[in-house]
C-alpha cells in the first residue's frame, strides 16, 4: 500500500493569496483521478491512500508526485509531504520518505 500525507500551511495559503478550499479540492481531484482514498487527521493533514481500483499504484503516485513537485502553489504552501510504502505487504512496516525535505534540497520551487 502507498500513502501520501500532505498538509498545507493555512497562514501561507492566505499570505500568498490562495484559497485554501480550492487547493484542497484540486488535490482531492488529483488523487481521486488516480483512484486514491482520502482521510483527514486531527491535525488537518490529509492522508491519501491507494485503493484496489488501480493496477499500478507506483504509476499513480508518481503522476501525483510530478504534478505536485512542479506546482508553485504547492511549493509555497506545503508544510508536510510524506510518502509511505510497504510494497503492498500488510505484514511489513511502512517505509517513510519525507518528500518535502527532499524537494527543498533539489527543487528550486521549494527552496526556502
Amino acid at each position: 500500500m502507498m500513502k501520501m500525507i500532505i498538509q498545507l500551511d493555512k497562514d501561507k495559503v492566505q499570505a500568498k493569496g490562495y484559497e485554501y478550499d480550492n487547493l484542497i479540492k484540486f488535490m482531492d481531484a488529483l488523487f481521486e483521478k488516480n483512484f486514491c482514498i482520502k482521510e483527514t487527521n486531527d491535525d488537518e493533514s490529509i492522508v491519501y491512500s491507494n485503493s484496489n481500483l488501480s493496477d499500478n499504484h507506483m504509476r499513480d503516485f508518481a503522476c501525483i508526485y510530478m504534478v505536485l513537485s512542479e506546482s508553485k502553489w504547492f511549493a509555497d504552501t506545503c508544510s508536510k509531504w510524506i510518502w509511505l510504502d510497504n510494497d503492498d505487504d500488510e505484514t511489513l512496516p511502512f517505509v517513510e520518505e519525507d518528500v518535502l525535505i527532499k524537494e527543498r534540497k533539489r527543487n528550486p520551487l521549494f527552496a526556502m
